[in-house]
């Protein structure tokens, strides 16, 4: 029997309305750089962003979104950052550059802040925590605390819930499921 191998998500594409003020937001607003662009073999024009030197890219925005779409078929778009404090600049960058409507949430496995880019996808910048609680969990969190202090409160609540775990012992019972649906295949 095969096994299957995994599956590392690396980029997604989304269709825009004004593809130039997309491109302007991603790249002045997120910190993104325009890698590669230009023109689809639909005929649609393409930029390619990244903020990864080895990640070609991460974001691909393409012109042509309907303008009387019913509603908006992204959910959200997820940024992973490498700590708390990366989140608390994000943060302080977002505010000081006029991004309204910041969310901040303490999802105990993973600290976010949520925010609408100019065609109002969801965007979401987050990090994960050392902890593991179960799923949903939405918990106020305050990106002016010191990441000491979001740690200890964070650490609380999540003690708190039931089936807290470290995320380390979260990953090892994931990996071991994720080895038997392997072998299933």
């Amino acid at each position: 029997m095969a096994t299957l191998p995994r599956i590392n998500f690396t980029h997604t594409g989304t269709f825009c309305e004004d593809l130039d003020m997309m491109v302007d937001f991603y790249c002045q607003k997120l910190g993104f750089i325009v890698s590669d662009k230009g023109v689809a073999s639909s005929g649609h024009r393409l930029f390619f962003l990244t903020q990864n030197p080895e990640v070609h890219h991460q974001v691909v925005l393409f012109d042509g979104k309907p303008h009387d779409l019913p509603f908006n078929p992204i959910n959200q778009l997820s940024f992973l950052l490498d700590s708390i404090d990366d989140l608390k600049s994000y943060y302080r960058f977002a505010k000081e550059n006029g991004i309204e409507g910041i969310e901040q949430v303490d999802h105990g496995n993973a600290w976010s802040m949520y925010f609408k880019d100019p065609e109002g996808n969801p965007i979401e910048m987050y990090v994960d925590s050392p902890f593991y609680t179960n799923q949903p969990c939405r918990e106020p969190l305050d990106l002016e605390m010191s990441a000491e202090a979001i740690l200890a409160t964070t650490e609380a609540m999540c003690h708190r819930r039931p089936g807290f775990q470290t995320r380390a012992e979260w990953m090892q019972s994931i990996a071991e499921r994720i080895a038997e649906q392997r072998v299933r295949w």
